[in-house]
């Protein structure tokens, strides 16, 4: 029974209410005062660290504060956007060299007195087999048999939604995250140097010109093919909804030095279905 009634003594204590008051030293007089129990008390410091806890969630959340603090950047993160400059850069030169290449294949020809190669230079740094293979006889038949094949027909319906697709690609960079809609990257994310320019991928009329703290700046542009393309995380747009853009037009540019976190990234959409970039344009 004596436990009971501590229990029930302890119980009755914590909700009973103490009179707590601020009195005036000099006069020993009461200037505030009010009515606060050991629970109500509990309660108001939880809810006080909780409002605290809120605001800095959102100043973390939606503003650079921790881009701010000293250290905060890990040697993993720094690691991540040293290789990823250096893969720009290795791109980069052996693009140059690719092209060094031939133009001296070119230069040797016209000196030999032949018509030197017409070649579109790739953009990307995948090296490639220039020779031409004459076609051989079965290969011919083969041939022949598919274009014929009403499924692979070069006037069936089911390439038509290809050839309708001609496009040039949004940005010079790298290709660093591919299209992976089972993990719902529907487009692909790309790394370049800081403020490059992003251009539209084909003639078009803006639709969405906007800023969201998840995308950075975000346009979408509706294509006369009924195809929509989306450019994600860009620092700058200069075109506005309802704008009409041409293919090749600068539309806006894409992460600033000290962001290289935020890649920019981009999607291909039509009949409501995501696209593979890739299939449609040479990165």
């Amino acid at each position: 029974m004596k436990m009971f009634e501590k229990i029930s003594l302890w119980w009755h204590n914590i909700f009973r209410k103490r009179r707590v008051a601020i009195i005036e030293p000099d006069t020993n007089t009461e200037s505030w005062y009010t009515h606060l129990s050991p629970v109500a008390m509990a309660m108001s410091v939880v809810a006080l660290i909780s409002i605290i806890f809120g605001v800095l969630l959102l100043l973390v959340a939606y503003t650079p504060l921790l881009d701010m603090l000293p250290g905060y950047r890990t040697d993993a993160t720094r690691s991540r956007q040293t290789l990823i400059s250096a893969l720009i850069r290795v791109d980069s030169l052996e693009r140059k060299m690719n092209d060094m290449l031939i133009y001296n294949e070119n230069r040797i020809l016209v000196v030999d007195g032949k018509m030197p190669a017409i070649s579109s230079i790739r953009s990307d740094s995948v090296s490639s087999d220039k020779s031409i293979v004459p076609p051989s006889a079965a290969d011919s038949l083969f041939r022949r048999q598919m274009e014929n094949d009403r499924r692979y027909a070069l006037n069936s319906t089911s390439g038509q939604q290809r050839s309708t697709i001609s496009a040039v690609k949004p940005m010079e960079g790298i290709v660093a995250e591919r299209f992976n809609a089972k993990i719902g990257l529907f487009g692909i994310r790309m790394a370049s140097s800081p403020e490059s320019q992003v251009v539209a991928i084909a003639d078009g009329t803006v639709v969405t010109s906007e800023w969201t703290p998840e995308s950075g700046h975000l346009v979408a542009i509706q294509h006369d093919n009924g195809m929509f393309s989306f450019y994600r995380n860009l620092s700058a747009a200069i075109v506005t909804k309802g704008h009409r853009v041409s293919g090749s037009e600068v539309i806006g540019y894409s992460a600033v030095e000290g962001e290289e976190d935020r890649m920019f990234e981009f999607e291909m959409w039509m009949g409501g279905k995501p696209l593979n970039p890739e299939t449609y344009i040479l990165f």
